[in-house]
């Protein structure tokens, strides 16, 4: 007759009951440690206490700062959601990107990366900027840097002449940086882009294909030929288009037919 079997039937969960055991007991050691360090020896807490918005300002800065403290602060510094603040900070049309600084013991700093304003887009409901990549940022605030070429014409805001002016604006900002800072209106017309400068009321017709052709000549002649002409203020056009670097041409007055002025 056979004896009944000593061995027990194994049981798989139990390693992983005793590491689980161990840990909590690991944890609890630990937590009980910083806890008594916290209260009698001043070990900080590390808890956000104070968040830092860099990068921007005004009514920008105001909105992000709001933002990030109500998603941060009295929150463990290195286990707050960072990625949920930074969708939360991307998610406004008018940044770029955003770093996140986490700076012990209890302070974190946001660098926010603007789009770069490019154009000012005059809409019934208020004045917008436009970045150099085409997103509307969205209203001017009042901290925003000085002024810039501002699109009035509604004509000029429809898509394809919208993007002509777009791109001839980025090309002066890049090769013509003074006499983009000029403008006052940027407009598109069956000449193509269009320029308005302050203190001359007649248009400037600009290269479709580069922007920037003939500007040096016509800023080095503006001051010395055309506001000396006693009929400065009936000049109708100015075009850069054609010819190389020679001349530009400036359209018929009351005093004579269109001409050509050389540098």
């Amino acid at each position: 007759m056979a004896l009944p079997s000593r061995t027990r039937a194994r049981r798989p969960w139990l390693p992983f009951a005793k590491a689980g055991l161990v840990l909590l007991l690991v944890l609890g050691a630990a937590w009980g440690l910083i806890t008594v360090a916290q209260r009698y020896l001043g070990l900080q807490k590390l808890v956000i206490e104070q968040v830092v918005v860099t990068g921007t300002r005004g009514q920008r800065q105001q909105e992000i700062q709001k933002l990030a403290d109500a998603r941060c602060l009295h929150r463990p510094l290195f286990w707050f959601d960072a990625e949920g603040l930074r969708d939360a900070v991307e998610s406004k049309r008018w940044v770029r990107g955003l770093l996140i600084r986490k700076e012990p013991p209890d302070r974190i700093t946001l660098v926010v990366q603007e789009r770069k304003p490019l154009l000012w887009l005059l809409r019934p409901e208020g004045i917008f900027l436009v970045s150099d990549d085409g997103v509307v940022m969205g209203r001017v605030d009042p901290a925003d840097p000085s002024p810039l070429p501002v699109v009035v014409d509604p004509g000029s805001e429809q898509d394809k002449a919208f993007l002509g002016l777009l791109n001839a604006a980025r090309a002066l900002k890049a090769a013509q940086p003074d006499f983009y800072d000029r403008i006052a209106e940027f407009r598109w017309t069956a000449q193509g882009p269009t320029a308005f400068i302050e203190g001359f009321q007649a248009p400037i017709y600009l290269d479709r294909h580069n922007p920037a052709n003939n500007i040096p000549n016509f800023q080095a002649i503006f001051v010395d030929e055309l506001l000396k002409r006693p009929d400065f203020t009936k000049i109708p056009y100015v075009d850069l288009r054609w010819g190389d670097d020679d001349y530009v041409a400036v359209g018929p007055t009351d005093n004579g037919p269109a001409k050509t002025v050389a540098k």
